[in-house]
């Protein structure tokens, strides 16, 4: 299949055409995965999310609205959906804390040349919400804005959870 341009190929896959979303899906699965385990750091769940992403995603579709980009929409479905689990699986631990470090100790790590630098061990050990946020700014490259929808927060918490983000991590890293 041809180079299309997305809202096109969104038009496609609204119409029927699975291999117009499958190029979709192409152009964002890992980015959708390395955010969905930056935020639930486990592996397996970070890629059933993901994949949950798209069937949502893919079913949701028409009611897209094309004044955000199609990455923000998926980031958002995305991120719900991997603090929906972390909510889930928190339930089932007594204490968060706890949870992040039993998952992230029994873990292999994916990409153990990024994953094992000081800085992510750093951003590891922050709030789900931070992570986040650290996740979608810097690593994703989206904007104070666009995280701010993603997480259907003000953009003003975006702000404070940022700054604290970086405390946090400025401490850790001292």
């Amino acid at each position: 299949m041809q180079e299309h341009d997305e809202p096109e190929l969104i038009a496609q896959s609204i119409d029927g055409n699975h291999l117009a979303y499958a190029e979709l899906v192409n152009r964002y699965k890992n980015a959708l995965y390395r955010h969905c385990f930056a935020i639930v750091r486990n592996e397996d769940a970070a890629e059933d999310i993901a994949q949950d992403t798209f069937i949502t995603a893919y079913y949701k579709l028409p009611t897209y609205d094309s004044a955000y980009r199609l990455s923000t929409w998926l980031f958002k479905i995305a991120t719900h959906k991997a603090l929906n689990w972390l909510k889930r699986t928190a339930r089932e631990v007594a204490a968060e804390d706890e949870l992040i470090a039993s998952v992230a100790s029994s873990l292999p790590q994916p990409d153990v040349a990024a994953l094992n630098s000081e800085l992510h061990q750093a951003v590891d050990k922050l709030q789900p919400r931070y992570r986040a946020v650290i996740s979608l700014y810097y690593w994703q490259g989206l904007s104070y804005q666009e995280v701010a929808t993603v997480l259907a927060v003000p953009e003003g918490s975006v702000k404070g959870w940022m700054r604290r983000a970086k405390d946090a991590l400025k401490k850790e890293l001292a």
